[in-house]
């Protein structure tokens, strides 16, 4: 068996061997090119679009402390420059506040006795009259004083009809003096009585008519019902506020300057007052008063501006953002545009210019400002020349 094995081996046909090794070469050498052509292929598409892409990026970069760029990037971002320049500045001072109620437009109506609510004729958001029925409460103290009110009236007619009858007697000799001064020494007590019956009633804001016992709460101003704290069935003492009415055509907006900015701000500034929730809506108001006292803990005192808001713009307890257009004394100062000063980590940062193509980044201490100026404390002079406009798309593409 292993003979014939060996035979068959020795024996096999010796051309199929050279032509399956030829066509192993033929493939291996196919192999090679296509490989050769694929890699070609990648640096082909891969590398050239990367090299095309990075020459055509026309972007600022970094020289040391400087910053580079083009002349065509400088035209494409808008970049202008301008010189530092020394002139006065009446500030625009920018702060935000709360909105709140005119007092002299507001008012609180109170229960003024122990007793139960009976009705509520009025409810948060109802415009209201001056006299309009806001509820009523019964109350049993009301109703005593009521009752004494009328028995005081009853006895000081009495007490008149007998004055009168002991005078006609004394007149015709019918009694004596003193029957009659003692008549009208009772009418005079009684109607001191009567007097003080009426003023307890009054106070307890009852009438001295209609219904014994019910105490009705009128609007005191015409306006807007912006709080009811009462409600049919419910227990009241005297003290509870039931109802706040408010006018909500005229408001207050109070605001917190520094101390810095409050000696430019004078009485009748014009300010600008817009929600922080939708800035678009700017109402024009006045400033009313200018508060005398700083505040230890904020370096602050209160300004308080009136807003004609008959349109109901605006809310109590809203947040706004509010522009005063300061008419106090103008101060000399040092100043660039506004747009010119950009935030850089959080700090005030300008581009000094030291030549078309080239700038550096300088942080600034700034101080006021205006609508379009800013002043600056410290980081350039006046001679230095900065980028105003394109200084934020600068930084942009510098610290993105």
């Amino acid at each position: 068996m292993d003979h014939s094995r060996d035979e068959f081996t020795i024996e096999a046909p010796p051309g199929p061997e050279p032509v399956r090794a030829g066509r192993t070469i033929w493939f291996a050498a196919a192999a090679v090119a296509v490989v050769a052509a694929g890699g070609a292929y990648a640096f082909v598409t891969h590398k050239a679009p990367a090299v095309a892409e990075s020459a055509a990026r026309d972007v600022p970069i970094r020289e040391g402390n400087a910053i580079v760029f083009s002349k065509a990037f400088a035209t494409r971002a808008g970049v202008t420059t301008e010189r530092v320049r020394r002139a006065p500045l009446v500030p625009t001072i920018r702060v935000v506040g709360t909105v709140n109620f005119d007092p002299a437009r507001v008012a609180a109506v109170g229960t003024r006795l122990r007793g139960v609510v009976g009705r509520t004729a009025k409810y948060e958001g109802d415009d209201v009259k001056v006299g309009d029925v806001l509820a009523e409460i019964d109350s049993a103290e009301l109703g005593e004083a009521q009752a004494g009110l009328l028995t005081n009236r009853a006895q000081t007619e009495a007490a008149e009809v007998n004055a009168k009858r002991e005078k006609s007697l004394l007149d015709r000799q019918l009694t004596t003096a003193r029957e009659a001064e003692v008549a009208d020494t009772t009418l005079r007590s009684q109607t001191a009585m009567l007097s003080a019956s009426e003023q307890r009633v009054r106070a307890l804001g009852g009438t001295t008519g209609g219904a014994l016992g019910v105490h009705v709460l009128k609007a005191p101003i015409a306006g807007t019902v912006v709080v009811r704290r009462v409600e049919p069935g419910q227990a009241v003492e005297a003290n509870v506020t039931a109802f706040k009415i408010a006018d909500l055509s005229r408001l207050w907006v109070e605001l917190a300057v520094t101390e810095q900015s409050l000696t430019q701000v004078r009485h009748g500034d014009r300010v600008s007052v817009a929600p922080v929730s939708d800035p678009t809506k700017a109402i024009i108001g006045r400033v009313a008063h200018v508060g005398e006292v700083i505040d230890l803990s904020t370096r602050t005192a209160d300004v308080r501006v009136e807003i004609d808001n008959t349109d109901h713009v605006l809310r109590v307890g809203q947040s706004v953002f509010a522009t005063i257009d300061a008419s106090g004394p103008a101060h000399e100062a040092l100043m660039v545009k506004r747009d010119a000063v950009v935030f850089v980590d959080g700090k005030p940062t300008v581009f000094r210019a030291e030549s078309g193509t080239r700038v550096v980044p300088v942080p600034v201490r700034i101080g006021a400002s205006n609508e379009n100026d800013m002043e600056i404390l410290e980081g350039v002079g006046e001679a230095d020349t900065v980028v105003t406009t394109g200084a934020f798309y600068l930084k942009s593409e510098l610290f993105r």
